[in-house]
């Protein structure tokens, strides 16, 4: 999932951006859309009012030219004016009658004739009084006569010398509107209609019934929409007739208004399909390539790590043949002059050395690929400083001050001692390399409160051991990478393990560890060490001793390392007992009720010196028991251990004060259930 994510957040990344784009894209389209629908409707909607308004202008003339006929002089014979009629009606079938008014709005004449019931007043005096008013020719509104039949009457002026003398009125059906909306070319799905200046309809198509009534029957209004008695929703545009009072309304279906908008969706689904499938496929390429880059590191790092171990073996090996030539040396010489006891007092004293060299080497080796705390314990720093004094100063030379700070009430630390002294002394070699002409060295402490370390991965309280020196300093390029296995700024290109062992035992230990440096100035290298819980410790000579045990087991299965244990307590216990293996173990411990302390190796087959060990505290609840081991999985996996080690290869000294010391630290394991009785070592 950790490598995916980065292919989720490149999906992520590359899919918003295209949705936004095509969601602009599509509303752009949408609104380009409409906005061109919207003004072909005006457009239409202009058209058809415009040839509206050239049909009434054209009635209006003709009825103007019969308005100056000399036929209308006045006194018009009603025969006379009933001939014109029929004949102009014959001629304009729109016509459905033709009337003369007086300025008063009483009918005249009328062709055909009234009716004796109907009434002498025009229907539509407003537009009468209009024109008496403005002497203008005028469409009229419209209205439903007599007989209950709507109609709009044409009215132009009667004038002679200038004068208003009547008004002559063409009385037209709407059929006449309808059939022009009918011819305009409108598509069948669409509707028009036309109202006057009381928004009364005119005509309309597919209702023509409703002429006279309010345009409301007919579309209705509802939000920018229209609906039809059918519950059709219409977009509509509107134009006005020319200089009358009408206007033409013409209106679409709003499914193919919404059209553009419909096919912007279907456009941005596509896109976004689209875009989720590149996406994906550039993700999965991602991935792959994620994938073969992280096989490529791991191969490199895996070649990296043997080149080290390559590197690291090398050394050893070269350091532990000399070793090796030293006890080789030894051992041809005192074969060859055993009776000379200076020589063999010298050849051993120079074997002795070898040991230690061999300890040191073998250590450093543990320290630097130690993952564990397991050799932690609590350290009186100011006690432990002082009693490593003569070694700090033997990591120096003359040239170099050593000066040391400790304050008073410095706290104690839960640090592996060995790892401490291992990476103390890789501290002054490296100042002392940095000083070739001679300088100070100055070792510092203090104490460090909860949250002050500048690392959001510690917590707690912690001791900060300062080691800094005079020389050249490191420069800025070189400072983040001190720390790395082999990398070293050495002239002479040597491997520069020994800061890598100081993180490793820094961390290693729950602490870290800091490098500051002023080029020309010195370095100062910071170890912050966890504060210990324990209470400071009384002096070894304030505690009394424990007495020797006198018979003891020793248990390995490697028989020169028993000889060599059975070797190093054969003058100081009343007798021994060796055994190869665990069960063996058990069974002498049986027979010999004697036996009052066990020493075993930790690494056997079968079972184990820690497994023994619990058995032994079951077996015999109190008897010391003390492990040896040169390395052990279990160790550095970090499991605790509660009887006391040695490791090997050890002197006398240290194996008989971890045996006078096992009375101390024997646990109590006689209501301990193991869980697993199966582990191995």
């Amino acid at each position: 999932m950790t490598n995916a994510r980065p292919a989720l957040l490149l999906l992520s990344a590359s899919l918003l951006p295209a949705l936004v784009l095509a969601s602009v894209m599509g509303w752009f389209f949408i609104n380009e859309q409409q906005q061109r629908i919207d003004a072909g409707l005006g457009e239409r909607a202009g058209i058809l009012a415009g040839a509206l308004q050239r049909e009434l202008d054209t009635q209006i003339q003709l009825l103007s030219i019969v308005a100056d006929s000399p036929r209308l002089d006045l006194p018009v014979s009603r025969t006379s004016f009933a001939e014109t009629a029929r004949r102009l009606n014959d001629q304009v079938a729109a016509w459905q009658q033709i009337r003369v008014s007086n300025d008063e709005g009483e009918v005249v004449l009328a062709y055909p004739a009234l009716a004796a019931s109907a009434p002498r007043k025009v229907v539509d005096l407003e537009s009468h009084q209009r024109l008496v008013e403005t002497g203008m020719p005028i469409v009229g509104n419209i209205s439903i006569g007599h007989g209950g039949k709507a109609a709009f009457a044409v009215r132009v002026p009667i004038k002679r010398k200038d004068r208003l003398r009547a008004v002559l009125t063409a009385v037209i059906r709407p059929e006449m509107v309808s059939q022009m909306l009918y011819s305009s070319g409108l598509p069948k799905d669409w509707s028009a209609w036309v109202v006057d200046s009381q928004d009364r309809l005119v005509t309309a198509t597919g209702a023509p019934e409703l002429a006279g009534k309010p345009a409301t029957d007919f579309a209705r209004p509802q939000d920018d929409l229209v609906v039809l008695p059918d519950g059709a929703t219409l977009r509509i545009a509107e134009a006005p007739v020319g200089e009358t009072s009408w206007r033409v309304r013409i209106g679409l279906p709003s499914s193919q208004y919404a059209q553009p908008a419909m096919h912007a969706v279907f456009f941005l689904i596509g896109a976004s399909v689209v875009t989720i499938v590149l996406s994906g496929f550039v993700a999965v390429l991602l991935y792959r390539e994620m994938r073969s880059r992280a096989t490529e590191r791991e191969t490199l790092a895996n070649w990296q790590r043997m080149d080290a171990l390559g590197k690291l073996t090398g050394q050893a090996a070269h350091d532990f043949n000399n070793l090796l030539m030293v006890f080789q040396s030894g051992i041809d010489g005192i074969e060859r002059r055993r009776a000379d006891e200076e020589r063999v007092t010298r050849l051993l004293g120079n074997m002795r050395q070898g040991v230690l060299r061999g300890k040191g080497i073998t250590r450093r080796l543990l320290s630097f690929a130690r993952r564990s705390n397991q050799g932690a314990e609590h350290l009186d720093l100011d006690v432990k400083i002082e009693e490593m004094t003569p070694l700090l100063k033997q990591a120096l030379n003359d040239s170099v001050v050593l000066d040391i700070h400790m304050p008073g009430d410095i706290w104690g630390v839960h640090a592996d001692p060995v790892g401490l002294e291992i990476a103390l002394i890789n501290l002054l070699t490296n100042a002392r390399e940095a000083m070739a002409d001679g300088g100070s060295v100055t070792i510092s402490a203090r104490n460090v409160d909860d949250g002050a370390v500048e690392d959001k991965r510690l917590k707690g309280s912690f001791v900060a051991l300062s080691i800094a020196d005079s020389g050249k300093g490191v420069a800025p390029v070189d400072l983040n990478r001190i720390f790395e296995p082999f990398y070293s700024t050495k002239a002479n290109g040597g491997a520069g393990l020994g800061l890598t062992q100081v993180l490793g035992f820094a961390e290693g230990n729950g602490g870290t560890v800091r490098a500051a440096s002023l080029v020309g100035h010195g370095s100062a290298m910071t170890l912050y060490l966890p504060k210990s819980m324990i209470e400071r410790v009384m002096k070894s000579s304030d505690v009394p001793a424990p007495g020797m045990p006198r018979h003891v087991l020793i248990v390995d299965d490697t028989p020169a390392s028993l000889e060599a244990a059975r070797v190093a307590l054969e003058d100081n216990v009343t007798s021994l007992h060796a055994a190869t293996s665990g069960i063996e173990a058990l069974d002498l411990l049986e027979r010999h009720p004697q036996i009052d302390a066990v020493l075993s190796d930790i690494m056997m087959p079968g079972m184990s010196g820690i497994e023994l060990a619990e058995k032994v505290a079951k077996l015999r609840p109190g008897m010391p028991v003390v492990l040896m081991t040169g390395y052990s999985d279990k160790l550095e996996a970090g499991a605790q251990i509660v009887w006391p080690i040695v490791m090997k290869p050890f002197e006398q000294a240290e194996l008989m004060k971890a045996l006078t010391s096992a009375h101390s630290s024997v646990p109590d394991l006689t209501n301990v259930i193991k869980l697993d009785a199966h582990s191995k070592n």
